[in-house]
């Protein structure tokens, strides 16, 4: 009996994805790579300064996100997911303080509004929104900060 347990959790945890042997070594290196973002521009969208610094291919950096979203100057992406409905990405630089202060200041000057900012111990988030229906938290720790954009 317990040797029929024990072989049905080591069945599911083969079978979900990135817990058993299914992963690529491949995708599993490159999603786990640090990489600065670089500015992809947009057909048709407005040019948005960035300075970032290009330690890897343009690619890496978020495409599905408004063109007007701003990225801190020296931005560091550790993880990025990028599907049509929306990007979600972790900065790992500028620290979490800066990259606080820059979105505080940078969505109110663009087309975001600022909805929520809060502080708990060790962690901050902020909520905004755009008119052309994105939405997006900033959530940050001491250590880093996660960004998620998505078409409302």
């Amino acid at each position: 009996m317990f040797a029929k347990r024990i072989v049905t959790v080591l069945a599911t945890l083969l079978a979900i994805p990135g817990l058993g042997a299914c992963g690529s070594a491949a995708a599993e290196t490159r999603r786990d790579e640090p990489a600065a973002i670089a500015p992809v521009p947009a057909s048709g969208a407005r040019a948005v300064g960035r300075d970032l610094q290009a330690a890897v291919p343009a690619a890496a950096a978020p495409r599905n996100v408004p063109a007007a979203f701003p990225l801190p100057p020296g931005s560091r992406v550790t993880s990025l997911s990028d599907p049509e409905s929306g990007a979600s990405f972790v900065l790992s630089a500028p620290d979490p303080e800066a990259v606080l202060s820059f979105y505080r200041r940078e969505l109110a000057r663009g087309a975001f509004t600022l909805v929520a900012d809060r502080a708990a111990s060790e962690t901050t988030s902020l909520a905004f929104r755009e008119a052309q229906g994105w939405a997006g938290t900033i959530f940050a720790t001491t250590h880093r900060v996660t960004v998620a954009v998505k078409r409302a």
